[in-house]
């Protein structure tokens, strides 16, 4: 092989150098390469001498290295150090010139111990030969006792010496599978109806909330396949990467079903987050319209009607209450949560009732007698009656209120009050509902029974003049008059009582406000004690009372 290498070296020379001579004797001129490589070429053929056996010993180890790097690549450096490392075994072995010496394999592994590479040396001197059953064992003695092909090894083994090959090959650690969770619902944090931001409620929007019957898959859950470890030439385990199982979000409600694959509903309800896990809030669920019970639909705890309510039907529930379609006739009760109409209130005056003991919620609150334990919201509300402990808000769309009787606690903030048709609304706020109102009962009471403790007396003291000429009936006359005014004198002295609290409570400074933007006539107002009626036109209106008056701007 060494040869071979020579001599394709030396043709080329002498064809350059042939051509540089043709060139002289032509005539034509010789550049200095031309010169250059005639004369080194001169000089090589002056020099040359058959290589020894030793020499093509090294030339073929030198090329079985280069083989040996064009098929693997990846192990370039260790077939360097394989082939520095075979030269010096043969040099070791040459010394031994005067004895035979016998055919040997040789091996190295790679850095990561993951393959074996092998040189079969020959023999010298008449030594023996090596067999396959030798170089299994030198293997094996070497500790190389893993990813051994036979069939491969043979192959290669027939082949003869001097050449590079993989004896050995380990199998590299198969990394598994993390575990996945797909979820198939969004993430929605809050499940109360009661907003906390009353002015900034967009009914445009579909409603927060997601329910969900129970059985339906929440999430898909893939998991965890676990990998397969490794091994290196030397029998040395390589453990395979750890995998890491599906943190699944399972919360309240929530059960992993279909041979822990899925994440599924328990029971009916409304879906949403809580410390990043899915939790379920039970709920009873009317997919359509609710329009033809008889009787008092009552159930406990929450109720989704995913239609239209009407039809007079009567529903009662303990919890929240969400009709995501419009309500007509119909009387809803929420004994302890909110009431949010999402497609808004269009009712009949006199058979539209909504009562819940936090907020009511409806873009628009026509024809409706309506009673809350907190705040009213709507973005249009029209020919309504509404009492409530909190503030009504028109802040949003159209923000108006028109031909409205509001009884609030707190206040009434909107865009507009009234309208061009010139619709009459009463506001009372800043007080306990009905509290302004039942002062101004029963100061009308008590004006009656003073009056009637008045008439009494005039007739019973007239009666008393007259001593012993009264009659026998005028006597009885008497006495029932007598009965009459202490009854009477009961009533005043609890109308008393009860005007005192009143009185009390009507004294202390509220901070309660009427605020719009634009007012159109007629409104009437009363703020505890202190009453208004304003027929103009007024606008950017900050309606309180200071000491005792009521501003209006």
């Amino acid at each position: 092989m060494f040869t071979r290498r020579v001599g394709r070296y030396s043709s080329q020379q002498a064809a350059i150098s042939t051509n540089a001579e043709s060139r002289k004797k032509r005539g034509m001129k010789v550049s200095i390469f031309d010169r250059f490589v005639s004369t080194v070429t001169n000089e090589q053929e002056k020099n040359a001498f058959p290589p020894t056996p030793y020499r093509r010993l090294l030339s073929e180890l030198d090329m079985a290295g280069e083989d040996a790097k064009e098929e693997y690549p990846d192990d370039i450096q260790t077939v360097s150090d394989f082939v520095d490392f075979l030269k010096e075994v043969c040099k070791t072995r040459r010394k031994k010139t005067a004895e035979p010496v016998k055919a040997e394999a040789r091996f190295i592994l790679s850095a990561d111990r993951m393959r074996a590479y092998a040189c079969l040396l020959p023999p010298e001197n008449n030594g023996a030969e090596l067999t396959l059953e030798e170089l299994l064992d030198d293997m094996h003695y070497e500790g190389i006792n893993y990813g051994i092909s036979q069939e491969t090894l043979q192959q290669e083994f027939s082949r003869g010496y001097l050449r590079i090959f993989l004896a050995a090959q380990g199998t590299p650690p198969r990394a598994g599978q993390d575990g996945k969770v797909t979820e198939l619902f969004q993430r929605r944090g809050n499940r109360c109806l009661k907003v906390q931001d009353e002015t900034q409620v967009d009914f445009r929007q579909d409603i927060q909330l997601q329910p969900i019957r129970k059985g339906a898959v929440i999430c898909l859950i893939r998991p965890a396949k676990p990998g397969t470890d490794g091994m290196d030439v030397t029998g040395q385990t390589l453990p395979c990467p750890q995998t890491v199982s599906a943190q699944v979000p399972q919360g309240t409600n929530t059960a992993i079903g279909r041979g822990g694959q899925a994440l599924t509903a328990s029971v009916d309800g409304l879906l949403y987050m809580e410390q990043d896990r899915f939790c379920i809030h039970e709920q009873r669920i009317i997919d359509g319209d609710l329009n033809q019970f008889q009787g008092v639909f009552q159930i406990s705890g929450n109720l989704y009607i995913g239609g239209n309510v009407d039809g007079g039907i009567e529903i009662e529930a303990s919890g929240d209450i969400v009709i995501n379609g419009k309500m007509g006739q119909a009387r809803v009760t929420s004994k302890g949560g909110t009431i949010r109409v999402q497609q808004g209130i269009y009712g009949t005056s006199g058979k539209t009732f909504l009562s819940a003991a936090h907020q009511v919620q409806a873009p628009v609150m026509e024809w409706a007698d309506i009673d809350a334990g907190g705040s009213v919201i709507a973005e249009m509300i029209l020919n309504s009656t509404i009492c409530c402990t909190g503030t009504v808000y028109a802040m949003t769309g159209r923000g108006m209120i028109a031909g409205t009787q509001i009884q609030a606690g707190g206040s009434v903030l909107c865009q507009r009050i009234g309208n061009i048709a010139g619709d009459l609304s009463r506001f009372s706020v800043g007080y306990p509902p009905h509290c302004p109102e039942t002062w101004t009962r029963l100061k009308a009471e008590m004006a009656e029974v003073q009056s009637t403790l008045n008439k009494l007396w005039t007739t019973i003291s007239d009666l008393r003049k007259r001593g012993n000429r009264i009659s026998d009936m005028e006597k009885s006359v008497l006495e029932q008059l007598v009965i009459q005014r202490d009854l009477y004198n009961e009533r005043r002295e609890t109308l008393t009582a009860e005007l005192n609290v009143l009185d009390e409570m009507l004294a202390k400074k509220s901070n309660g406000r009427i605020q719009c933007q634009n007012l159109h006539p007629i409104l009437e107002i009363q703020i505890g004690r202190l009453t208004e009626k304003i027929t103009t036109l007024e606008e950017n209106c900050n309606i309180r009372a200071v000491e005792s008056r009521i501003f209006i701007k």
